[in-house]
Parts: structure tokens; sequence; C-alpha cells
């Protein structure tokens, strides 16, 4: 649920977050999605004449938890008939847990 952006490799700070992974003109990947830049990486990826990276934007916390109230709501929607089943808090509890872990 995170969302990316392209960006100029030279405008990238150490600690971007990489939303898909760096591949190279043969389609070989250099870095996996998901991986939080160094400076090192930067310059690694300036050497190869990387120019354009595709970075999670950041969100602030307001947004986040409006995002993350948004899929409570809709999740409890979903159980709203099997809500109070044991079977069913298991898994509902499963699945918040798990939706929210996507957010981060």
């Amino acid at each position: 649920m995170n969302d990316s952006q392209l960006q100029p490799l030279d405008a990238t700070l150490p600690g971007t977050v990489l939303a898909a992974p760096v591949t190279d003109a043969n389609g070989a990947v250099l870095l996996p999605a998901g991986l939080a830049l160094t400076e090192a990486h930067l310059d690694s990826l300036r050497r190869r004449g990387i120019e354009n990276l595709t970075v999670v934007l950041a969100i602030d916390a307001e947004e986040l938890a409006r995002r993350r109230e948004k899929l409570r709501l809709r999740i409890m929607h979903l159980f709203r008939h099997t809500a109070e089943d044991p079977g069913s808090q298991a898994l509902l509890h499963a699945i918040l847990a798990f939706r929210e872990g996507q957010m981060k």
C-alpha cells in the first residue's frame, strides 16, 4: 500500500527506500525493492549510469493514521456478520495485523 514515485538519482538521499528493484540495461537486479539506500549504494548506481529510481514516498503520521482507520473500518465491514464468532475474531485480527504490516 506504499505510494511510490520515480525520482532522479541525484535527488535521492541516503535512507530512501526503493519501491521497485533497480535493474541494469540487461534486466539484472542491482538492488532489491524494500532496500534502504546508503551513500555507497547511491555512488555505485551513479557509476553504473542509473539515472532514476522508483522510491517509496514518505507519508506523515496523520495520513498513516487516516489510512489505518479506513483499512480497519473496511475489514470490520467485511466481518460485520461474523465478528462475534471466536474463529472469525482470530481471522479478523490476523488480517488486520497483516494488512497493517503492509502499510509500513
